[in-house]
């Protein structure tokens, strides 16, 4: 097998514009595919797939319609087809799209446009007609957003399972793809949000739609603990704007205080004196208290 082009080192990956694809699957595997792993087509689909670019699997087996994973493509290989693939004149290559950090879903992702959950997932995607996405075609492209409104709601609909990373995990490095830092620290959110019992540990507000984990040693400094629970707060959007900015300070005994150059106004007090500090300490279990010691240093 031979390579497509030239492989793009890790700088070229990290720097040029990356696209966004659909790999389907149906119930016709006319070149036997080897799920999450690579994904095998002719000449006459898209030959502009590359490594860097992600993909979303589209599974159209047994007249499902949706969504049941995503990844990356390291490299694309090419092929000339063997005699019975060039029965067909317009096949003249085979290309093989290697991937990897692939995420399986554990159900899939329904957009059938005639089942109520297919419905419900088409209107919060804002999914119409998808022939005039251009999903018609056999390797269509997906948008920047609508691939992160599909990974978005894989996510938040529990189509993936969260596991809670081991010590091993806890770091991110920079030259990770955006699809394994993104997935490493889904499991760090919801770990977070699952031990806390989905409550702002600043203001005591339950609304899940306003929850945040928000990083106490930050994320930008703190490499090896980007995906560390124990790092990990949940505050709401507001407490959680408020505390990367330095409004306040967080203390071992569930104090929180104001910083003494700030003037507060009453959306502000109302947020700070919500909660007892017996009830705010008891949200602060499970923390790792060096990391609250070092944000109070940091002031």
């Amino acid at each position: 097998m031979v390579r497509a082009k030239n492989p793009l080192d890790l700088e070229e990956i990290r720097t040029r514009p990356m696209t966004n694809w659909i790999f389907k699957h149906s119930d016709q595997d006319q070149y036997g595919d080897e799920h999450g792993k690579a994904y095998v087509y002719d000449n006459r689909h898209s030959v502009k797939v590359a490594s860097g670019d992600s993909f979303v699997y589209l599974d159209k087996k047994g007249g499902g319609y949706g969504f049941s994973g995503h990844g990356v493509v390291t490299k694309v290989l090419w092929r000339s087809p063997n005699a019975k693939e060039s029965l067909n004149p317009k096949v003249t290559r085979i290309f093989t799209a290697e991937l990897s950090d692939y995420v399986e879903y554990g159900s899939t992702l329904d957009i059938r446009p005639s089942s109520s959950e297919g419905k419900k997932n088409r209107s919060m995607l804002g999914i119409t007609d998808v022939n005039l996405l251009g999903w018609s075609r056999s390797i269509a492209k997906l948008s920047p957003d609508m691939f992160e409104n599909i990974i978005d709601l894989a996510y938040q609909g529990d189509f993936i399972e969260t596991i809670p990373p081991k010590s091993n995990e806890y770091e991110i490095p920079d030259a990770w793809t955006s699809v394994r830092r993104r997935h490493n620290l889904e499991r760090f959110r919801k770990t977070v949000l699952r031990r806390q019992n989905h409550v702002c540990a600043i203001c005591g507000t339950t609304l899940k739609q306003v929850l945040e984990v928000a990083h106490i040693s930050s994320y930008s400094k703190d490499v090896k603990n980007r995906a560390n629970p124990a790092n990990g707060i949940v505050l709401c959007v507001y407490c959680h704007r408020a505390f990367d900015k330095g409004v306040f300070q967080i203390y071992e005994d569930g104090v929180v205080l104001l910083k003494d150059d700030i003037a507060p106004d009453l959306i502000t007090e109302v947020h700070l004196s919500n909660l007892s500090t017996k009830a705010r300490r008891k949200h602060l279990e499970g923390i790792d208290l060096k990391f609250l010691r070092q944000q109070l240093a940091s002031y």
